[in-house]
Parts: structure tokens; sequence; C-alpha cells
């Protein structure tokens, strides 16, 4: 995070009299897909049921910083990267809420590197569509951590994927804008099957990722 921090402001400072570049600082809330479905068959009296227990994370509040360069009205590009920190969850195939697991934190960082395209270039609220490439690292703290059917490994993975979304900006001057986003991170799942105790059926499906921010832009 650091890292990324420290090239952002480097790059910025080398471009502080070039026209078309852009820094935007954000937060919100970051909603997590699902990493892992275990499906168990439980026998009844009557016959049996499947049951399927899912792992995510908790809905927390996130940090997105970018830098974006526009080569016309319409095109620019960006380095985007966000960071969230949240518990690990465990619940139900339909339970929204989950449960919170106090003994394990999600630590996942992104980097991705969009093209934007403005719909409106011009005006007071101008909208954007993005779409690029993702880089995501997902650092979990958890020691001996099992849910029902679920066993949580501690350590680092990182893995690619994609990033999609949309946007909305107020601008109250040339310089200075109100941004709104909405994007859809999705990488492979950052779990993997030889983790797992073999029982029942194992689903790994891609996670998509929901960054939701509002920030200031400045353009330079």
């Amino acid at each position: 995070m650091r890292t990324l921090s420290l090239s952002l402001f480097l790059l910025a400072a080398s471009s502080l009299h070039a026209q078309d570049w852009s820094i935007r600082v954000a937060s919100g809330p970051f909603l997590f897909g699902d990493f892992v479905e275990r499906t168990l068959t439980i026998e009844t009296e009557t016959g049996s049921e499947d049951q399927t227990t899912v792992l995510s994370a908790a809905t927390r509040a996130g940090l997105a910083v970018d830098i974006e360069k526009a080569f016309s009205e319409r095109f620019a590009v960006r380095l985007d990267g966000t960071f969230a920190r949240a518990p690990l969850s465990i619940g139900g195939e339909d339970d929204n809420d989950g449960v919170e697991i106090d003994a394990g934190e999600l630590d996942a960082f992104t980097l991705s590197l969009p093209l934007v395209f403005r719909i409106n270039p011009r005006g007071t609220f101008r909208f954007l569509l993005l779409a690029g490439p993702a880089y995501a690292s997902y650092r979990i703290e958890a020691e001996g951590l099992q849910g029902p059917g679920i066993r949580v490994f501690r350590g680092t993975r990182n893995v690619w994927g994609l990033a999609a979304g949309a946007g909305a900006a107020w601008h109250w001057s040339e310089r200075f804008a109100v941004e709104a986003q909405i994007v859809d991170v999705t990488t492979s799942s950052p779990f993997q099957n030889t983790e797992l105790a073999s029982i029942g059926r194992t689903d790994f499906p891609r996670p998509h990722n929901l960054h939701t921010t509002l920030g200031i832009r400045v353009h330079f």
C-alpha cells in the first residue's frame, strides 16, 4: 500500500504542469463475493437434503486512490488501487448477512488498469464507463480457523481478474469534481481445493467484489 501511494505521488509530482492528469481519493462500502461454496448431503428420516455453506467476507468501508491520464475528451486510462479490511463470514447460501468470525480477518488489496470512456465529456454532470485488467492480493489472518465444512488457510494469495464499472462526477470547476463510482472486480478465488477436506461438493466461484466509493477528483 505504501509503495502504491509513493508511486502515485511521484507520478503526480512529475506531471503537475501537464494537462489532462487527475488524482482521485475516495472511500465507501466494499461488498465481497463468495470465495467457497461447500454442499453437504444430509440424510433425514424422509430422505436427504443438500445444505450449502458459503465463505465470504463482511461488508466494510474501503479506500480507493487512482491517477488518470486523459488522451482525449472521451478516453483516458487510470491506475487504480483499493484496500479494505474485513472479518471473514461463513453462512448459508441464502444468508445475506452471514456470521462474522472474530478469529479471521481478510485484507484485500487490488490494482487495476482500466480504460475510461466518458459518455459526456463536458457539462456539470459527467458520466463514465470503465473496464480493464485487475490484480488482487488477498491476505488472511487466521490460524486453525474453520466453519461448517470449510477450513480457512492463513497467508497471502495473489490472483488476476477484471474490473468493470460506471461512475458519475459533479464538476463545480474545471479542476475539482465530486465523483461516485461502482466497480465490480472479479477474480479467481484465493482458496484451493487441496486445502479443504474432501467432504461433499466444493465449488470455487469467481467472487464479484463490488467497490462503491465517493471521493474528490483534482485535475492538473
